[in-house]
Parts: C-alpha cells; sequence; structure tokens
C-alpha cells in the first residue's frame, strides 16, 4: 500500500518560473511488515525570456532557510529540461513540517551570462475544490 502526500512550491522571475514538487511516500508491504519513509523533490524550470535558448548551459541552485542546497545544470539541446531530480541536501522534512512557518526556497539561475533569482513559496491560495450546495425550492 502506497501513501502520498504533495507540496508545491512556485516562484516567477522575468525570465523563469520554477515548480519544485515534493513527494512523501509512504511504503507498506503488508507481507514483510517493512516500512519505508522515502522524501524526494522534483524541480520543473520553464524559460519565460524574449530570447530564444537554442545553445549554452543553465546552471541553478535550489537553496532552502537552513542553508542547504541541491544545484545543477543543463546543457540545451542535450538534456531533458523539463524536469530534474533533486534529492539529497534539500531538508525536505523541514518544508513538509507544518508548524514551520518559513517553506520559502531560493533558486538562482545563471544562462548565457544572465542571473536570476527569485523565491519559490506555497501558493497564496489554497483550494479544496467547491463544495455542492443544495437549492431551496
Amino acid at each position: 500500500m502506497n501513501r502520498n502526500k504533495t507540496m508545491t512550491l512556485i516562484g516567477k522571475g522575468e525570465s523563469w518560473k520554477a515548480t519544485y514538487v515534493v513527494t512523501h511516500q509512504d511504503k507498506v508491504n503488508a507481507k514483510c511488515t517493512v516500512f519505508q519513509d522515502t522524501l524526494g523533490g522534483k524541480l520543473k524550470l520553464q524559460y519565460l525570456g524574449k530570447e530564444p535558448l537554442e545553445h549554452g548551459q543553465i546552471n541553478y541552485r535550489l537553496e532552502d532557510m537552513s542553508g542547504r542546497f541541491q544545484d545543477g545544470e543543463i546543457v540545451v539541446g542535450i538534456d531533458h529540461a523539463v524536469i530534474k531530480e533533486t534529492k539529497g541536501a534539500l531538508d525536505l522534512e523541514c518544508l513538509f513540517n507544518m508548524m514551520n512557518p518559513n517553506k520559502d526556497l531560493t533558486i538562482k539561475i545563471e544562462w548565457n551570462g544572465h542571473r536570476e533569482e527569485f523565491q519559490l513559496g506555497l501558493p497564496r491560495k489554497i483550494s479544496f475544490g467547491k463544495a455542492v450546495r443544495k437549492r431551496k425550492e
């Protein structure tokens, strides 16, 4: 049996938009009574700039409030630039801690001589769907 919890942090700068999805997964194996508790994060970068990105290298660094970070690079035209796994250095458990008031991440992106830095945070409005109301007749 798998149980997943997901938290999405989003942010936008002048030339980039970033989405970071943290997934907390509990795996329960009833046959062996094994419990696995794993946290993983996926970063999605979207280029919004006016000049086309046809070549070059994109370097990014995603940092949490405790100073832990995950960084990487994407080679335009070679790497799949949509989603990069970012496991390891970030304090993902801290992001899932509901008592932690500050869940913001900072992303720094460098590409073709340009730099951009902005915050990723929880969406301002969190919706749980619309309740169906009965009409009075």
